[in-house]
């Protein structure tokens, strides 16, 4: 065998062989990110084309030559797409690459294999087979065929443009990873340019040199795996990362304009570009704006409200190699289920379930506040009037919605400050700051008549419903239970007076209001 021949089978065995040993350690790590996947499949056509050149230049006869040749034909072709679309996820374009995507790319090569597997029936790909020698050593050569041609052109198209855009993406992201992007570039353009030379006639006896140069690339490749984790962990790119994340993030600089953000945060944030000022983005009053200048070494942790939408916002430093900031990153968080939850559950910790107004534990906690800020407030204490004869007569529905009915009425005729609870079973109270006695005492009189007056309609049945009221004023140094105590006096003291009535605690009795005035 000749020499030439000799070098050319053990080199391009050596190129088969590190290739599948690429293609092993791709397999055992495949699921680090959807590149991997894609080198998987690099090597392992690679390592096809390899051994299958190796052997066509180990056969002796024509017969087995082309066997081997189209066996080659499994690997080579799809080499270069599979080069395509590791680039596309090595970028961060895989979200691009669909099964769709995928059936275009190797369409051409299924068809080039298919067509060199039967050529000796259409001769589309090669127009003629035939054996030359090389010291008494039988090579096979070739006449090209019309496909020849559309294949060789898919495939220097394929790559060029991998390369492409591997140095559209390096000038426009500014990775650190030059030893990766480096590689990445020599595997593509060391195959191109060796198929040139070898289309050109300038190799030996025109030998295919592409899979011994695939030597030298298969080196690198497993040297950047060894040093570098080449593919074997997500390349951390700016923009893979900021794309990545599902949260809004905006890159602000030293002044506080925005430098980059991502797809969530222009969702978010509509009138977003390049230059905008934050405050412009959030609003010039937004509580936000005096956080940034606490964010030194820590990241600062704030909840905001932007229009319907509960957010958490994180503020970190941006610093260089000498730790100088340079810049803020602000993550939105969505939290509004976990908010709405949260309110929900605090909501339910001081609101009755029923009437949805304070619950009696929150009502005395407000109460406790007031009592300590105002030197004058007022306890009203009123419950239904014969609440038990509506229960029995209609039913604790109709009970139910008695309560909700009074709620109702109570609430469109008192003014905000005024704290209402239910206090327990069918008594309410209210507390109210005030300035003179009569203020209380118009707020009862006025709630007992709209209650009178209301109609309270259940099942198409109209029920009268009254209330009888207490009233008590905090006076020298009454504490709050004894303001409440003085109030349910002067409840039980409108009860014994015919009900639907106003009472005033007065000094341990009570004095009656009269019932008949009218409040509108």
């Amino acid at each position: 065998m000749d020499q030439t021949v000799m070098i050319y089978i053990v080199l391009i065995t050596m190129s088969g062989a590190l290739h599948v040993i690429l293609a092993i350690i791709s397999f055992m790590n495949r699921k680090a990110f959807e590149g991997t996947k894609a080198f998987l499949w690099f090597s392992s056509f690679t390592a096809i084309y390899a051994f299958g050149y190796a052997l066509s230049l180990a056969s002796t006869d024509i017969g087995s030559m082309k066997f081997w040749t189209a066996v080659q034909y499994l690997g080579m072709p799809f080499s270069a797409p599979a080069t395509l679309i590791l680039v596309f996820h090595f970028i961060g374009l895989g979200k691009h690459l669909n099964k769709k995507t995928y059936f275009l790319y190797y369409l051409i090569p299924s068809i080039s294999f298919l067509l060199v597997a039967t050529n000796d029936f259409h001769h589309l790909f090669y127009q003629s087979v035939y054996l030359d020698y090389l010291n008494q050593t039988p090579v096979l050569q070739i006449t090209v065929g019309q496909w020849y041609l559309i294949h060789g052109a898919y495939t220097f198209r394929t790559l060029a443009i991998a390369f492409v855009l591997l140095i559209i993406h390096w000038v426009k992201s500014k990775t650190k990873q030059t030893v990766q992007m480096i590689i990445l570039l020599i595997g593509v353009t060391v195959p191109i340019s060796t198929a040139l030379v070898y289309l050109l006639g300038l190799t030996p006896a025109g030998l295919d040199p592409v899979p011994i140069t695939m030597l030298f690339t298969s080196s690198l490749y497993l040297y950047a795996i060894i040093t570098t984790k080449f593919l074997l962990v997500p390349p951390i790119e700016k923009d893979y990362i900021l794309e990545s994340m599902g949260d809004a993030v905006l890159v602000l600089d030293q002044t506080y304009h925005v430098k980059d953000y991502n797809h969530s945060a222009s969702l978010l944030f509509s009138h977003v570009k390049i230059g905008t000022h934050i405050a412009s983005l959030i609003g010039i009053d937004n509580p936000i704006l005096p956080l940034f200048k606490k964010v030194t070494k820590k990241a600062v942790v704030t909840e905001v409200n932007l229009g319907e939408e509960y957010y958490q916002v994180k503020l970190s430093s941006l610093k260089n190699k000498d730790f100088n900031i340079l810049g803020i990153t602000m993550v939105f968080t969505n939290i509004t289920e976990q908010k709405k939850e949260q309110l929900n559950l605090t909501k339910l910790a001081y609101t009755d379930a029923l009437t949805q107004i304070y619950n009696r534990a929150y009502a005395l906690e407000a109460a406790q506040k007031m009592f300590a800020q105002y030197p004058k407030i007022a306890a009203i204490l009123f419950d239904i009037d014969h609440f038990k004869n509506i229960n029995d007569t209609y039913g604790h529905f109709a009970g139910d919605e008695a309560l909700k009915h009074v709620t109702k009425v109570c609430k469109r005729n008192i003014r905000k400050e005024i704290v209402i609870g239910r206090y327990g079973g069918e008594e309410f109270i209210l507390f109210l700051p005030i300035e003179e006695l009569e203020e209380a005492l118009n707020v009862a009189s006025r709630l007992r008549s709209k209650i009178e007056q209301s109609n309270f309609i259940y099942n198409d049945t109209v029920i009268r419903i009254t209330a009888s009221f207490g009233v008590a004023m905090k006076r020298n140094q009454l504490t709050l239970d004894q303001l409440i105590g003085d109030a349910d006096r002067a409840l039980y003291g409108a009860k014994r007076e015919g009900r639907n009535t106003v009472c005033l605690a007065v000094e341990g009795d009570y004095m009656n209001i009269a019932s008949t005035q009218s409040y509108s």
